[in-house]
C-alpha cells in the first residue's frame, strides 16, 4: 500500500497537459471554486456533481492549477489500493491472496496511467470497491452509501451494483440464514442507495432546464449493437487495453491463461465458499466486457478502469494457487519477488507518462501557450474553434479575454467570414482535419495568414480577413 501511495503521488506533476474531457472537468471545478454555483448552471454537464466538488475543494485548498486538479485522483487511486487489499483478506482470508492482490493493483501500469488525471472513472471505482468491501463485511446500509456515493461521481459506476449485491450476499450468508433474513440486508442496502439516487436526480431537477441526466443519455449511452464488421476491431480494441492491465502485454497474457487454468480448477469446487467467490468476480467481468464488446459503446480506455481491480484481485487469487503447489518456501519467495521486479519495472512508462492509456501526454503539448497567445495577442477579438472548446475552456481562463465562438462545419465558417466584412481568427490542431476548411475559407476567397504556431507544432492559429467586394 505505501508502494502504491508512493508511485501515485509522484505522479500528478507530470508535465503535461490535460485531455480534452480532463480540461472539461477542471473548468468546471474551477467555475464552482470561484463562483459558488453549486448547482453548476452554467456548465455543460454531463455527468454528476461529486468529483468537480471534490476537485473543486483541491483548488480552495491548494490554488488552481493542473496538480491541484490531479492530486484528488491520485489519493483516491491509492485508497483504491487499500481497500481491495481488505476486500481480498475478508472474502478469502489468505494473506498472501492480499498481498498479490495490492501489489498487482499498486504496480499495475494500467491503473498507474489513470492516477494523475481528471476523469471521474478513478473516484468511482473507489466508491465502488469500498461498497464491495462493506457488503462483503455485512454492513449493507454502508454499502448502499458508498453505491450511491460512485453513481453520483459517474453514472456507470451502476454497473458494480451487481457484484456489491453477489459478494455480499455469498460471503455473509450462514446456512442458518433464512430468504427473509437475505431479503432484510438487501433491503437495507436498496433503501440507502435509492435515497442516494433520489437525493442526486432531485439536485439534477434543481438545475432546470439543465439536466446532466439527459446530456449524460444523449452523450454516452449507445443505442444499438455492433455491426458484423465491428466484431473483431472493437475485440481488438479492448484487448489492446487489456494488455496494459499488469504491465506488459506477455505478462497480461500469461496472467490471462493462469486465471483460466484456476478458474476451471474451481469449477468442481463450486460448493465451496472461496470458488463461489471466484466465478462470481469472473462472471461479472466477462458479463461487463461482453456488454463493452457487444453495445456499441465507445472504445476508450477508461471504461474498464472500474473492472481492473476486481481482475487484479482475482489475478491474485490465482497467483496464489500456484504458489500453493510450488515446492519450497524459497522458491514462492523468488516467483514473488520476480513478479514484483517485473511489475515495477513494466510501470516505468506509465511512471514517465508514455503509455498510450489515460490520455496522450504529448497530445496537447502547447495548449497553454495557445491560450496565452490569445488572452495577450488578441485581447478582445473573436476567435473560431471546432476542435479545442473543452481545453480552452480551462487554459482560458475563468474570464478569457477572446470570444471564443464554436463553428460546426467548415462551410458555416466560410460563409460566414464572406458575410461579416471583418477580420477574425481561427484556432486549430496543426493535422489533417483542418484541410478541409481551410480549402473551404479559400472558396470563399477569404484571406488566410497563419500568424502563430504553439511550441511542439500541434497548434496554430489563422489570422482571417473577410473578402472585398466590388
Amino acid at each position: 500500500m505505501l508502494l502504491g501511495l508512493i508511485l501515485r503521488l509522484s505522479l500528478p506533476g507530470t508535465d503535461s497537459r490535460l485531455h480534452p474531457d480532463e480540461a472539461l472537468f477542471a473548468a468546471q471545478a474551477r467555475h464552482l471554486s470561484e463562483t459558488g454555483d453549486v448547482l453548476l448552471r452554467r456548465a455543460d454537464l454531463d455527468k454528476p456533481p461529486l468529483t468537480l466538488y471534490v476537485t473543486a475543494l483541491s483548488f480552495r485548498v491548494m490554488g488552481v492549477s493542473e496538480f491541484a486538479a490531479r492530486v484528488p485522483n491520485a489519493l483516491f487511486a491509492s485508497l483504491t489500493v487499500a481497500v481491495i487489499y481488505q476486500l481480498a483478506q475478508t472474502l478469502y482470508r489468505s494473506p498472501l491472496v492480499s498481498l498479490l492482490a495490492a501489489l498487482l493493483c499498486a504496480c499495475s501500469p494500467y491503473l498507474l496511467a489513470f492516477a494523475p488525471t481528471v476523469f471521474t472513472d478513478v473516484q468511482a471505482t473507489w466508491w465502488i470497491a469500498l461498497a464491495t468491501w462493506l457488503a462483503a463485511r455485512g454492513r449493507w446500509g454502508r454499502a448502499g452509501l458508498s453505491a450511491a456515493l460512485g453513481i453520483a461521481a459517474k453514472t456507470t459506476a451502476a454497473w458494480g451494483i451487481p457484484l456489491i449485491v453477489v459478494l455480499g450476499v455469498l460471503n455473509t450468508t450462514q446456512s442458518r440464514d433464512t430468504w427473509r433474513d437475505a431479503g432484510k440486508h438487501l433491503m437495507r442496502f436498496a433503501g440507502v442507495l435509492t435515497l442516494g439516487v433520489a437525493l442526486l436526480v432531485l439536485w439534477d431537477l434543481a438545475r432546470w432546464p439543465y439536466s446532466f441526466l439527459r446530456l449524460d443519455y444523449e452523450h454516452n449511452h449507445p443505442d444499438r449493437l455492433i455491426r458484423s464488421d465491428e466484431l473483431w476491431p472493437r475485440l481488438e480494441a479492448w484487448g489492446r487495453w487489456l494488455g496494459h492491465l499488469a504491465g506488459t502485454p506477455t505478462l497480461s497474457m500469461a496472467l490471462a491463461v493462469l486465471l483460466t487454468l484456476w478458474l476451471v480448477r474451481q469449477l468442481r469446487r463450486l460448493r465451496r465458499r472461496d470458488a463461489a467467490l471466484d466465478w462470481a468476480i469472473a462472471a461479472y467481468g466477462l458479463a461487463v466486457l461482453g456488454g463493452l464488446w457487444l453495445i456499441a459503446f465507445n472504445t476508450y480506455d477508461r471504461y474498464l478502469y472500474l473492472l481492473a481491480p476486481f481482475a487484479l484481485m482475482l489475478c491474485g487469487r490465482a497467483l496464489a494457487g500456484m504458489l500453493a503447489v510450488l515446492p519450497g518456501q524459497w522458491l514462492r519467495l523468488a516467483v514473488v519477488i520476480g513478479l514484483l521486479a517485473t511489475l515495477c519495472y513494466s510501470s516505468l512508462p506509465a511512471l514517465r507518462g508514455e503509455l498510450p492509456v489515460g490520455g496522450d501526454r504529448t497530445a496537447y503539448e502547447g495548449i497553454d501557450t495557445l491560450a496565452a497567445y490569445l488572452n495577450t495577442d488578441l485581447s478582445g477579438a473573436i476567435v473560431y474553434d471546432h476542435w479545442l472548446g473543452w481545453q480552452l475552456a480551462y487554459y482560458l481562463g475563468e474570464r478569457p479575454a477572446v470570444t471564443l465562438r464554436y463553428m460546426p462545419q467548415p462551410e458555416a465558417l466560410a460563409d460566414e467570414m464572406a458575410d461579416c466584412g471583418c477580420q477574425r481568427y481561427l484556432a486549430a490542431p496543426t493535422s489533417a482535419q483542418l484541410r478541409p476548411w481551410l480549402a473551404a475559407l479559400r472558396r470563399a476567397g477569404v484571406n488566410m495568414q497563419q500568424v502563430f504556431v504553439s511550441p511542439g507544432g500541434h497548434f496554430a492559429v489563422y489570422g482571417l480577413d473577410a473578402p472585398h467586394h466590388d
